[in-house]
Parts: structure tokens; sequence; C-alpha cells
């Protein structure tokens, strides 16, 4: 069978304890989707010069945002750490060329937590998180990370890429929860859709030509883990899931060959 990685977007979190459509499919996958020897994560919400591993034993959850439930402010998700896996990810990074080093302080932030603690609330499986490059970086240099990351799924790892298909917070903010879908917010998900379902990842580079784009992306770090995403992947992507919150936020999960 193919090894896939999967691209899903974290939305905001209370992802994790609203009503959502997205929220119900990811414990459904969670439910049916094989479990795997451990996670790898790259999350829109760490990025870093040199690229960084999370190293700890047992990572702290990270409740990076404000203005949410005392619920999400005290959640804690406590999947184990991996330090000697988390070493050798650093290993083989630093051979394909990309700077890289262990953080035994970093926990896992919000991007990591929501979605895969409604896939496996036991937290009982192995999670190491992986930083974007750096501010400064470029996005070629997300794709470089997810190409050299994609011989991980050949050992039962399962990459996750976590990011937002669309991310205007300006417009998600003034919405509630179950808004119909924003036209500017559909307009630049169909366009990245298309090019994901043919299989034409290139394309996705082009993204700030897209229709739309700077609205849905004010900044480029949501839309990064989708390029690493595209940078792993080998052939055609898979919708698994579609739906939309708060009217900007696309909350698409899709599988990727690898």
């Amino acid at each position: 069978m193919a090894r896939t990685a999967l691209f899903l977007s974290h939305g905001a979190p209370s992802l994790l304890t609203g009503q959502s459509a997205a929220r119900d499919f990811l414990i459904r996958l969670g439910e049916t989707r094989p479990s795997p020897a451990a996670y790898v994560v790259v999350s829109a919400h760490w990025e870093s010069a040199p690229v960084a591993v999370t190293s700890a034993r047992r990572p702290a959850t990270v409740h990076d945002f404000r203005g949410f439930s005392e619920a999400l402010h005290s959640y804690d998700w406590p999947a184990p750490g991996a330090p000697e896996q988390a070493e050798a990810l650093v290993t083989q990074l630093n051979a394909t060329g990309i700077d890289a080093v262990p953080d035994a302080h970093r926990g896992f932030d919000h991007g990591v937590w929501v979605p895969l603690a409604l896939m496996k609330p036991d937290a009982s499986i192995p999670v190491l998180q992986v930083s974007l490059p750096g501010r400064h970086s470029t996005d070629a240099d997300s794709w470089r990370l997810g190409r050299a990351l994609a011989p991980l799924s050949e050992d039962n790892i399962q990459l996750v890429f976590s990011g937002s298909l669309t991310h205007s917070l300006r417009d998600a903010l003034s919405a509630p929860e179950d808004a119909p879908p924003a036209p500017f917010a559909q307009e630049f998900a169909d366009w990245a859709r298309q090019a994901m379902a043919a299989g034409h990842w290139s394309e996705l580079m082009n993204w700030t030509t897209a229709p739309q784009a700077r609205r849905n992306h004010p900044s480029p770090e949501h839309f990064r883990p989708l390029l690493a995403a595209a940078g792993a992947a080998s052939g055609a992507g898979e919708q698994l899931h579609e739906s939309y919150t708060h009217a900007a936020l696309a909350m698409d999960v899709w599988s990727i060959p690898v």
C-alpha cells in the first residue's frame, strides 16, 4: 500500500470544543485510519532557523492563543515525544542539506495538539514536531523540507502538514463558526484544490498570483505547510474532507501519496 501524508487545515483552537463538520471528520479519521508508529507534524505555528525538531520526552501542551474558553487554555494533551527518533531525524535532515537542530524545550502548539487530540484523544502515540524554516525563508525552503521528510513514511510514520488552505483571520474573527463560506475563500481554495487533485503540485508555488491570494493569506506561514506537503508528494492528492468554519477558513483534509 502506498504511503500517504496528510495535509489538514487546523482552523481555530475552538475546533476542539465546538461543533463543526471538520471536527466530526477528524474524529472519524482517527477512528478508522490505522495507527502509525509515530506522528511527525509540521505546523504553521512554529518557524525557526535553523529548522528544529522537538526532542523532549514529554513535550508540553502550548496554549499559543488568547481569548478562547478556559477549557482550551487549560487543556493538556500529554502525547509522548521520542528523543532518540528526534536525534535521528535531525541527522537525516542535515544529511539532505537542511540545517537542523533538536529542541528539548519546545512543546506542541495548537496546530499539532488540536487536530491530533480529535484524532487520537488517548495521546498514546509518540509525536515529533518539525518547525517550518524561519521567517526569512522562502516558499522553496518549505518545499525542500517536505521532500526531505518524505522518506519517513516508509517507516510507518504518519506525516502531517498542519496549516490552513485559507486563512483570513480578519474575516474569520467577525463571523460565527457556522457561517456560510465566503466567496473569496472558495475562489482561492478551488484554485488550490484543482492543482492538488491533478497532482500539479508545482503550481502551488505560484500561489501569490492565485485568485484572492493576499486576502486569504496576508502572510505565508499558514500556506507553507501545504507547500511542504507538495514537496513530499509523488502523485495526485485525494480530498478526504471539505467544509468551512467562520466563513473564511477552508477546513480541507487531503491524503497525499509520498
